[in-house]
C-alpha cells in the first residue's frame, strides 16, 4: 500500500520537474504566501509610531481669568504643552478653519477651548462649581481607526489639563494645610487651655446653676435691697448727728475721771444716807414740838384772857403772844408743807443715790470699758465708716438702677439661656473628649505639616502603574506575526487547491481510491511544508520578527501548514469546486472567530460559539507560544486539537470521496458546460 502511495508521489514530482513552467508555478505557490505575510507584518510593525501624521486642529478661545489677584489662562498653557506633544499632528488655527477643515477632511478632528474655560475651571473655589467643556469633533468617515486614535489623544489632553489643574489646586490646598498645621502647632497650648477651661466650666456648672438660682432669688429681694439702700441714704443724712454723738462719747471719755470721782462721792453719799434719815426724824420731832408749843401758846392766850390784870398791860402781852402764836402756826404750817416735799425728795435722793452707788460699784467698770471702746471706734473706725456710708449711699444713688438692670438680665439668663448654655458646654466637652479619643492632635499636626509639593505631586499622580510584562513582545508586528503567518499558510493551501489538480488520473486498476488520495495529498503537503519553511524563516531572518523559540516556530509552522493543506485538500477532493468555495468560507469565518486580531470576547455570540471548532483558534495559539514563550500544557492542547482536525479531515475524505465522486463528477461536468468554471 505504501509503495503505491509513494509511486504516485514520485510521479507527481517527475511530472513537475519535466515542465519548467510548472516548476515556476510551484515555486510561485511556495513563495507567494510568504510575500503576503511579510508585507502585512512589516506594514503593521509599529503602527502607532507615526500618529504625528494624524492632523488635529486646535482652536484656543480661552480669555483667562483671575484667582485671588493672579491671572491664569489654562487654554494658553494647554497650547504650549501641545506644541511639545508629538503624539498627534496638532495644528493651531481659529474656530472657522478648524470646523471647515474637519468637514472637508483636511483634519481628522478638532479641539476648541471655549472663552470661559479658565473661568469655569476656577469655579471650584465657588459655592456652585461649573465643569468646563472642550468641544471635540471627529470626522469618522475618513478612516475607521483614526477616530479611535484622535479620541485617545483628546482624552490625553483633558487628562493632562486635569492633572495640571489638580496639581495647582492641590498644591494651594496643601500649602493651606501646611500653614494651618504651623498655626495649629503654635496655638496648641491655647487650644489645650481652652479645653481645660471648657472642662473646668463643665465641672463648675453646678455652681453656675447655684449662681443662676441666686440671681433669681436676688431679683426677688430687689425691693428689700432698695428699701435698705434708702436707709443707707437716710443714715448718710444723719452722719452729722452721729458725729455729734461721737463727740459726746469723746467728751464722756474725757470726763470719766470726774465721773469716777463723782461715783466715789456718790458711794460716800450712800454711806451718809443714814444722816438724812436722822434729819427726817428731827424734822418730824420739830413739827411735833411745834404743835405742843402751839397748844401751850393757845392755852396761855386763853388764860390771859381770863386773868384779871390791867387791861392795858394785858392787851399788849396778849397781842404779842397772839402774834407769836400766829407766826408759830405759820412756821409750823410751812414745816408741815416742807416736811412732805422734803421727805419725798429724801426718798428720791436715797433711791437715786443707792441706784447710782450700786451702778458705780458693779457696772461702772464695764461701762467705762465700753466707753473706751466706743471712743476708740470714734477715733479710728468712725471716719472710714462714715466714708463707707457715703460711698454706699453714692453707689446706691448712681449704680443701684444699673445693678437692678443687670440683676434682671442675670435672672433672665438663668431662667431662659442658662439651660441651653449648660447643654452646649456639656456637648462641647463630650465632643472634645470624643475628638481626643479618636484623633491624636499631634498626628494631625504632623499630617498638616507634610511637604505641600510632595503631597501635590502625589495627588496629581496618586497611582504609579508598576507594569510587569509577562511574555513581552517588543513590537506590534511581531505580536501580529502568528496571525499573518497562519493566514498566509491557509492562503497558500487555498492557492494549491485552486492552482493544482487534486484528483490523480488513475494509472491502473491496481490503485485504490484512498491510495490515490494519499499520494496526491503528500505532494500537496510537501509544497505546504516548503511554504511554511519559507514564510517562517523569512519572518525570523528577513523581516526580523521576534520569537523566543525560533526552532519551534519553524516546526509548528510546518505542522500547521500540513493541517491546513490536509483540510483544504480534503474539501476540494471530496466536493470539487464546491470544496474550494468552502475553504474560502472557512477562511472568512476563522478570521473573526479565532481571536487572532481582536479578542473573541469582543465579537458577536455567533463567532464566540464557533471559536472552539476552528483550526485557526489553535494554530494562532500555538504560534503565539513560540513568539512570547511556550507553556507546554498550552502547546500540547493546541497540538492535540489540530491533530483532531487532521483526523477528521482524513476521515471525512476517506468516507465520503467514493460515495460522492460520481455525483461530484456530474456536477463538475455540468459546471464546465457553462464555459466559465474549469
Amino acid at each position: 500500500m505504501i509503495g503505491k502511495v509513494w509511486r504516485i508521489y514520485k510521479t507527481d514530482w517527475k511530472n513537475i520537474f519535466r515542465v519548467p513552467t510548472v516548476v515556476l508555478l510551484i515555486g510561485a505557490l511556495i513563495v507567494l504566501p510568504s510575500a503576503y505575510a511579510w508585507v502585512n507584518i512589516k506594514s503593521m510593525w509599529d503602527p502607532y509610531s507615526n500618529t504625528s501624521g494624524i492632523r488635529v486642529a486646535v482652536s484656543n478661545e480661552d480669555e483667562g481669568t483671575e484667582i485671588r489677584g493672579k491671572k491664569i489662562n489654562v487654554g494658553n498653557d494647554t497650547v504650549k504643552n501641545l506644541k511639545k506633544n508629538h503624539q498627534l499632528g496638532w495644528v493651531f488655527v481659529n474656530r472657522t478653519e478648524a470646523e471647515s477643515g474637519v468637514e472637508r477632511g483636511l483634519y481628522y478632528a478638532y479641539l476648541i477651548i471655549p472663552k470661559d474655560f479658565s473661568r469655569k475651571l476656577s469655579s471650584i473655589l465657588e459655592v456652585n462649581p461649573q465643569k468646563p467643556e472642550i468641544e471635540f469633533t471627529v470626522n469618522e468617515k475618513i478612516n475607521a481607526v483614526a477616530p479611535k486614535i484622535v479620541s485617545s489623544g483628546a482624552s490625553s489632553v483633558t487628562a493632562q489639563i486635569s492633572q495640571a489643574f489638580i496639581k495647582i489646586v492641590s498644591e494651594a490646598i496643601f500649602k493651606g494645610f501646611y500653614r494651618a498645621g504651623i498655626e495649629l502647632e503654635q496655638e496648641l497650648p491655647s487650644i489645650h487651655n481652652v479645653e481645660k477651661q471648657i472642662f473646668a466650666l463643665e465641672k463648675a456648672l453646678p455652681e453656675i446653676e447655684k449662681v443662676g438660682k441666686a440671681a433669681i432669688e436676688l431679683e426677688k429681694k430687689l425691693p428689700e435691697i432698695q428699701a435698705k439702700g434708702q436707709k443707707v441714704i437716710e443714715l448718710e443724712q444723719r452722719i452729722p448727728e452721729i458725729e455729734k454723738a461721737a463727740d459726746s462719747i469723746l467728751k464722756i471719755e474725757d470726763r470719766l475721771p470726774l465721773i469716777k470721782e463723782t461715783g466715789a462721792k456718790v458711794i460716800t453719799l450712800q454711806e451718809k444716807i443714814s444722816s438724812l434719815q436722822r434729819a427726817k426724824e428731827l424734822i418730824t420731832d420739830t413739827a411735833t414740838n411745834l404743835s405742843e408749843i402751839e397748844n401751850m401758846l393757845l392755852q396761855s392766850l386763853e388764860q390771859m384772857k381770863g386773868a384779871s390784870v390791867s387791861q392795858t398791860e394785858s392787851k399788849g402781852e396778849q397781842e404779842e403772844v397772839n402774834r407769836i402764836y400766829k407766826e408759830l402756826v405759820k412756821i409750823h404750817g410751812n414745816i408741815v408743807e416742807t416736811q412732805a416735799e422734803l421727805l419725798e425728795k429724801v426718798d428720791k435722793l436715797t433711791k437715786a443715790t443707792n441706784t447710782a452707788a450700786n451702778f458705780f460699784k458693779s457696772d461702772f467698770a464695764n461701762s467705762e470699758q465700753k466707753i473706751h471702746r466706743a471712743a476708740d471706734f470714734v477715733r479710728t473706725d468712725l471716719p472710714s465708716l462714715e466714708n463707707d456710708i457715703r460711698k454706699a449711699a453714692d453707689l446706691f444713688r448712681t449704680r443701684f438702677y444699673a445693678f437692678v438692670k443687670y440683676v434682671h438680665k442675670a435672672a433672665d439668663l438663668a431662667r431662659n439661656d442658662l439651660p441651653g448654655f449648660e447643654s452646649s458646654i456639656r456637648n462641647a466637652a463630650d465632643k472634645i473628649r470624643s475628638f481626643e479619643s479618636s484623633v491624636n492632635m499631634y498626628d494631625l499636626i504632623e499630617f498638616l505639616k507634610h511637604d505641600p509639593q510632595k503631597e501635590s505631586n502625589f495627588l496629581s499622580n496618586p497611582i504609579l502603574l508598576k507594569t510587569k510584562r509577562l511574555f513581552p513582545i517588543p513590537n506590534y508586528g511581531s505580536a501580529m506575526t502568528p496571525f499573518y503567518t497562519m493566514l498566509a499558510l491557509w492562503v497558500g493551501a487555498t492557492l494549491l487547491i485552486a492552482s493544482l489538480k487534486v484528483d490523480v488520473d488513475n494509472p491502473g486498476p491496481s490503485f485504490k481510491g484512498y491510495q490515490l488520495f494519499l499520494g496526491r495529498l503528500i505532494t500537496f503537503l510537501t509544497i505546504g511544508i516548503f511554504q511554511a519553511v519559507i514564510v517562517s524563516l523569512g519572518d525570523l531572518f528577513f523581516i526580523h520578527t521576534y520569537a523566543v523559540d525560533k526552532l519551534w516556530f519553524v516546526v509548528f509552522c510546518m505542522f500547521i501548514s500540513m493541517v491546513f493543506v490536509t483540510i483544504t485538500y480534503s474539501l476540494c477532493s471530496v466536493f470539487g469546486n464546491i470544496g474550494k468555495g468552502l475553504a474560502i468560507i472557512f477562511l472568512v469565518l476563522q478570521i473573526s472567530s479565532s481571536g487572532a486580531t481582536f479578542p473573541v470576547s469582543l465579537t458577536s455570540s455567533f463567532f464566540q460559539t464557533i471559536n472552539p471548532y476552528m483550526p485557526f483558534t489553535y494554530a494562532v495559539s500555538m504560534l503565539r507560544e513560540t513568539v512570547g514563550g511556550m507553556i507546554v500544557e498550552v502547546v500540547i492542547k493546541d497540538l492535540f486539537a489540530l491533530v483532531i482536525f487532521i483526523a477528521l479531515s482524513l476521515l471525512l475524505a476517506l468516507m465520503l470521496k467514493k460515495p460522492l465522486s460520481k455525483q461530484i463528477q456530474k456536477t463538475a461536468e455540468k459546471a464546465r458546460t457553462t464555459r466559465i468554471i474549469p
